[in-house]
């Protein structure tokens, strides 16, 4: 089981490697992990960037949404976060952000191919999700799945780690850019589902998920240096 401090480094790459990969939104965006064994998550605070996220930035939230530890501001909608951890026991790590692609897409109403099983849309409202009322709402739309759309208000991934949940949403925005793109020059030759099925058990294996995440964090660790 990961510790504290561990869990902080790797939520704090997490925010770094969604910057790279196209879901910075200036200050906006949360990703949050669940403290093993306890009604409490690890979470990336306002007022940064995910770029600028470092261990010593994220914050303590109970499930009620209260900050309980931390320096810095919690994110006004911390209910996506708790109310999805409140209903699926599964899940570990929660991802909202607003990249361009996605956030695109959810606005056109159109199954996200190859497979779009899976792939809800959630258009209660394209406002903040700031009350527990609105989270629920959220994370019963979400059902049993990995990850949503959300109508103008970008996208809600979620994992049983923040490794996974991470990758997950960078593929989603990557799936949305390559459709967008694709039908904006025509009608694109789809995979058909079947092979899709087979592809996705050939290239997401255990092991290449693992070393796409030290890829991305190598990625972040220039990042960091850079800056």
């Amino acid at each position: 089981m990961a510790s504290i401090k561990e869990l902080k480094e790797t939520l704090a790459y997490s925010c770094n490697i969604l910057a790279n990969e196209g879901h910075w939104d200036n200050i906006l965006g949360h990703v949050s992990v669940r403290i093993p064994g306890q009604d409490r998550i690890l979470m990336k605070p306002h007022s940064f960037g995910f770029e600028e996220i470092r261990p010593q930035h994220i914050i303590v939230v109970d499930l009620n949404g209260k900050k309980v530890e931390g320096k810095y501001e919690r994110h006004s909608e911390v209910f996506i976060h708790t109310e999805i951890y409140k209903a699926r026991r599964d899940v570990n790590c929660v991802v909202h952000s607003h990249p361009p692609y996605a956030t695109a897409f959810g606005a056109l109403r159109q199954p996200l191919r190859p497979i779009n099983a899976g792939l809800p849309l959630f258009d209660r409202t394209t406002a903040l999700i700031r009350t527990p009322e609105l989270g629920r709402e959220v994370a019963e739309s979400l059902g049993k799945c990995r990850g949503m759309l959300m109508k103008n208000h970008g996208s809600t991934v979620v994992g049983e780690s923040i490794e996974v949940a991470t990758l997950y949403a960078v593929f989603l925005e990557k799936a949305a850019r390559i459709q967008l793109l694709a039908t904006a020059s025509g009608e694109p030759s789809w995979t058909s589902d079947e092979e899709a099925k087979v592809k996705y058990e050939q290239i997401y294996t255990p092991h290449r998920l693992s070393s796409m995440w030290d890829y991305f964090v190598r990625r972040a660790k220039k990042f960091r240096e850079s800056m």
